[in-house]
């Protein structure tokens, strides 16, 4: 009976987890107001596409898209990044897109970002931005092939 109990525990348990369990999406610990766990450290993401602002948002401004809670700094930044997430989400759910690149998930800092042919990349911080922009082209294409391998992939696994 003990160990019925503990399957259907690790079942209901299986299934409660977010879509992006597997760390598909850089978030924080914990979860936001929205219930949701934050990504992209709080940071407006309209604001740095279009301004290359990036300003911390605020929880009565916010969306949750796949899983993940975003803040914004107005309504209307709200409102745009809900027509069209696309056009504001970083490559690689937010991880350091250099690291992903040689196949790991460092966190990515959104004081240290790129915005390179209408696509937000994101990095650890000022050495693998560095590295990044010595070729974005190639290695944004080796990051995005390795996205697809390591994307579902838990951090502590890589």
């Amino acid at each position: 009976m003990k160990s019925l109990t503990l399957t259907a525990l690790a079942v209901t348990m299986a299934l409660s987890v977010p879509a992006f369990a597997a760390d598909e999406i850089n978030v924080s610990k914990g979860i936001s107001a929205a219930g949701a766990p934050l990504a992209v450290h709080g940071v407006d993401l309209v604001a740095m596409v279009t301004s290359g602002n990036p300003v911390e948002g605020f929880a009565n401004h916010s969306a949750t898209y796949d899983g993940a809670s975003y803040y914004f700094t107005s309504a209307e930044n709200l409102e745009a990044f809900e027509a069209n997430p696309a056009d504001y989400l970083p490559q690689h759910g937010g991880y350091c897109s250099f690291g992903v690149s040689v196949g790991k998930k460092f966190d990515g800092d959104p004081d240290q970002y790129l915005i390179a042919d209408g696509k937000l990349y994101l990095f650890l911080n000022a050495t693998t931005r560095g590295e990044f922009l010595k070729d974005i082209t190639g290695t944004a294409k080796t990051a995005d092939d390795q996205w697809a391998n390591i994307k579902s992939i838990a951090v502590g696994e890589l």
